[in-house]
């Protein structure tokens, strides 16, 4: 039995998530099992890494923040107290994604000094060379954690952007689908952020006190459709805050909020109308509007063991476990790249 470690920190930059997971078996015949998860909140650095992600920052900065980055991110393993650790997968903060460009901030080098045993970072890089998009970069992990033989499952991560991976039942890896589908988070937290001055809307009770605008709900669902049709991985400049803000300047904020949130929602149940079985994940999770609009066929995946919050922190456990193992982390079907024989894996950063 291995134990491994993988950290996380998303589009919304709210902390740094860290899972321990342990693993049985070898390549493709991995199970992994939930063991602990800590947080450690990063809201110091959020306007600096904002700053950053507008691209405005100096060298200096980038590294500085990077450095807090990697110092956060020891803190936050530590925090889970696992003696004996194999490996640590990490990914980073994204502050920027358009491919062929992606940029994951952290300097492991605190990581590093701490930890004897194998580290890895990066996990993008590769499938970028090969001309892929880098993302969706979970799918073969929740392959791993979710596939079933009897049912197809749409596993959904409400984040800054909603990303979806379908498993078809009793599928192979080759069967998998994956793909971003439109913003999420990053646009309810900008209009919380905006009119509100706060970072989200806690549990979706400002949504909840709104009412719907089906005017402007239609005209956001088919900008939403869009960001779909364009069948790539959404980034930088595709939150939609600046076009929601300039179409609703004469709604109020509960309904503005209860109309994006409907909007966003209702796109997502009907993408995945025909799937069996609908697992959400991520921050959206606890906005209660949003999952309402979704639908009630939605299962947490904490119903399969692991935590709503963990799952993109315990994807990178596992995939830094699949490279060590010399598979492959990310399938052409899904971001695009080529077809190589080579391994398409992380960056190790030590030893």
């Amino acid at each position: 039995m291995r134990h491994v470690i993988g950290t996380m920190t998303g589009t919304s930059m709210d902390g740094i998530d860290a899972v321990s997971i342990s693993v049985q078996g070898y390549g493709l015949e991995i199970k992994a099992s939930f063991l602990e998860m800590a947080t450690e909140p990063i809201d110091d650095l959020q306007q600096q890494l904002r700053h950053l992600a507008t691209g405005t920052g100096c060298d200096t900065d980038l590294k500085e923040a990077s450095l807090q980055v990697g110092r956060k991110t020891l803190h936050a393993i530590t925090q889970l107290g696992i003696d004996n650790i194999d490996l640590i997968a990490l990914h980073g903060q994204t502050i920027f994604h358009d491919p062929p460009k992606s940029v994951q901030l952290i300097d492991t080098s605190p990581i590093e000094n701490q930890f004897s045993c194998t580290i890895l970072t990066d996990p993008r890089a590769a499938d970028l060379q090969l001309g892929g998009q880098g993302a969706p970069i979970t799918p073969l992990a929740d392959w791993v954690m979710f596939r079933n033989q009897t049912c197809d499952t749409a596993v959904v991560n409400l984040g800054g952007f909603c990303n979806i991976t379908i498993l078809p039942k009793n599928c192979t890896p080759d069967d998998i689908l994956g793909f971003d589908l439109c913003c999420c988070n990053l646009l309810l937290d900008a209009i919380a952020r905006e009119r509100l001055g706060l970072p989200f809307d806690q549990s979706g009770e400002h949504a909840m006190q709104g009412e719907v605008h089906d005017a402007l709900c239609n005209k956001l669902k088919s900008k939403l459709q869009e960001q779909y049709n364009q069948q790539r991985s959404l980034g930088s400049n595709d939150d939609l805050g600046a076009w929601i803000l300039e179409q609703s300047s004469q709604t109020q904020t509960n309904d503005l909020l209860a109309t994006t949130t409907k909007a966003i929602g209702s796109f997502i149940q009907s993408i995945t109308a025909s799937t069996t079985r609908i697992l959400i994940a991520g921050g959206g999770v606890h906005n209660e509007a949003l999952v309402k609009a979704i639908g009630i066929n939605a299962q947490k995946t904490d119903t399969f063991g692991v935590p709503t919050q963990a799952r993109e922190a315990m994807a990178m456990a596992i995939l830094g476990t699949l490279a060590t193992d010399g598979v492959s982390i990310t399938l052409p079907q899904i971001t695009g790249r080529q077809k190589t024989s080579n391994l398409v894996g992380w960056t190790q950063a030590s030893p």
